[in-house]
């Protein structure tokens, strides 16, 4: 009898004017044409203490995790993908470059099955002048400033970058879906872009359709 036995190129993004940086028979790793970063990885059985018959779990687990590795949960929620149960979520983290005061933008799709899971990253990186998405939206909304803390003196640029690396990371209303037309060349934008282009257009080999999806006996 035969059985179909799932790998990793039976998920592939849009590769058009992609470059591959690394690849091994349960991952791959893209730079796209636009310098952000795609990673597909093929792994076994998903160890969620959750599954996506219960997208509250899913948004719980992914916001305390996020959490303790300092970012912050943008947005997450279970969507089907060409027919395929999927967890979308959107995370943003300090720049892993050392004192850079930058945004660290990460899009996930996780397509997880019964005995084998889907994880596709999409990641970009603020680069030039940063913040220029949030001041102007700050700008639109024509918001008083707090003025519930104490001044801060800064007496050098290291030591202004230094504080704001070390801020805790919060979502804004410069985060929302609705400014992504107007900076399409965000990092945020850029995420969301591919996430919604993954969804359309990636090639998916449709016998994935007969796996059953994963499902926490324990939930």
């Amino acid at each position: 009898m035969f059985f179909f036995k799932p790998k990793a190129k039976d998920v592939s993004p849009i590769q058009d004017g992609w470059t591959i940086h690394q690849q091994d028979e349960d991952s791959t790793f893209w730079f796209t044409d636009k310098h952000d970063a795609c990673r597909l990885q093929f792994t076994g059985r998903c160890s969620w203490p959750f599954d996506l018959s219960n997208a509250e779990a899913a948004k719980k687990f992914y916001q305390n995790q996020c959490s303790e590795l300092g970012g912050a949960l943008i947005e997450i929620g279970v969507e089907n993908i060409q027919g395929l149960e999927s967890l979308v979520g959107v995370f943003k983290y300090h720049s892993p470059e050392p004192g850079s005061p930058a945004m660290y933008y990460v899009g996930i799709i996780w397509i997880p099955f019964e005995k084998c899971t889907y994880q596709i990253n999409f990641e970009s990186l603020e680069r030039g002048t940063t913040g220029a998405r949030e001041a102007a939206v700050y700008l639109l909304q024509d918001q008083e400033p707090a003025n519930d803390t104490e001044p801060v003196l800064i007496e050098s640029p290291e030591e202004l970058i230094s504080l704001i690396s070390k801020k805790k990371i919060e979502v804004l209303p410069s985060d929302s879906v609705e400014y992504d037309e107007t900076f399409p060349n965000h990092p945020l934008s850029k995420v969301r872009f591919l996430l919604n282009q993954f969804k359309k257009e990636a090639s998916i080999n449709s016998k994935l359709s007969s796996l059953k999806p994963y499902r926490n006996k324990n939930a």
